[in-house]
């Protein structure tokens, strides 16, 4: 019985030894195989851009492209697609079209049809009142219109004694003095709750007067604390190094620009040779101060290890000046 225990125990250990040791295989792979991307951008009248994200010897590979108008982003797995994320446009696109080809078909339908019932010498119905105006008017003996009986109903017995005058004048008078008094009354008190608003609106505005001086005043004791200074430089160290990482190795190409203004095609100029240092002499620039013009075809390559960003990431933690920047941000204590 025990050496079953010590056998199974065994064949325990190997299995998650096995599974620590894919792990960390996985875990190393992320970190030092480094993600490649290589990319294109033409413009020789369309504007035409391809570039592709690969890990892993295109294991896991990420194709985008934008031609003639039309942006394509796919996910592959070993160069087989597993997600189209422009698809759900696609569609999107090819529906509204759709609907635009069956609107446009359906009035073209509706305007055959009238030019048929035209064509076929059919007449549209008279209006309605047109017709009623055509109508002849009864001849004497005829019934007379309903409104006249309706009239002549309504007039009543001319015998009957009229209410009193002075009375219903007197009434309504009255009332009126007692809507007039109740307007007043609802005026005078509207008057007051606007003021009474106007003294909670000026204090809040007040409020956050003083809100925004002491916020003002404590972000600029905040930038001028020394650990604050130290924590931006060292940030701004780290943000430059992972940019110089992330450049393209190899850039290859030309372009061709020109504007109608030769001293704004001279300031281009003198903007992109800024750059000098990063293309060398792989890219070749041509001015043109004739005419305006921008052509050319660009290629660039170049490659990124997550390990790269994994130690900026903890020699920036293990300063205590950004534990400090960072703490104040997310409401901790210095």
């Amino acid at each position: 019985m025990l050496h079953v225990i010590l056998f199974l125990l065994k064949i325990i250990g190997i299995f998650l030894a096995a599974l620590l040791g894919l792990l960390l295989l996985i875990l190393l792979l992320l970190l030092f195989v480094p993600v490649r991307y290589r990319g294109r951008l033409q413009k020789e009248g369309e504007l035409a851009v391809r570039t592709r994200v690969s890990w892993f010897l295109h294991v896991v590979s990420v194709p985008i492209s934008f031609q003639k108008g039309v942006l394509s982003v796919k996910i592959k797995l070993f160069g087989i697609t597993v997600k189209n994320l422009t698809e759900d446009e696609e569609e999107i696109r090819r529906d509204t079209k759709e609907l635009s080809r069956r609107t446009k078909d359906a009035a073209k339908e509706e305007e055959e049809q009238i030019e048929k019932a035209e064509g076929a010498g059919m007449e549209p119905k008279a209006n309605l009142a047109e017709e009623a105006r055509e109508r002849p008017e009864p001849e004497d003996g005829e019934h007379p219109p309903k409104e006249e009986e309706a009239a002549d109903e309504d007039a009543g017995d001319p015998w009957e004694e009229e209410p009193d005058k002075n009375e219903d004048e007197k009434e309504s008078r009255i009332k009126r003095i007692l809507q007039k008094i109740k307007a007043f009354f609802r005026k005078l008190f509207s008057f007051w709750e606007k003021m009474k608003n106007l003294k909670y609106t000026f204090r809040r505005f007040c409020d956050k007067i003083k809100r925004g001086i002491k916020k003002y005043q404590d972000t600029k004791e905040f930038l001028q604390d020394e650990r604050t200074r130290k924590a931006l430089g060292h940030a701004w160290k780290e943000v430059k190094h992972l940019i110089g990482r992330l450049l393209p190795k190899k850039i290859r190409g030309e372009l061709h620009f020109g504007t109608q203004d030769p001293a704004l095609t001279g300031e281009i100029l003198g903007g992109i040779s800024i750059f000098y240092p990063i293309f060398m002499d792989n890219v070749k620039v041509y001015p043109n101060f004739e005419q305006s013009i921008l052509e050319g075809d660009l290629s660039v390559k170049g490659s990124f290890r997550a390990v790269t960003a994994a130690l900026i990431l903890w020699r920036l933690w293990r300063d205590k000046n950004v534990r400090y920047v960072y703490r104040r941000f997310t409401g901790g204590r210095g």
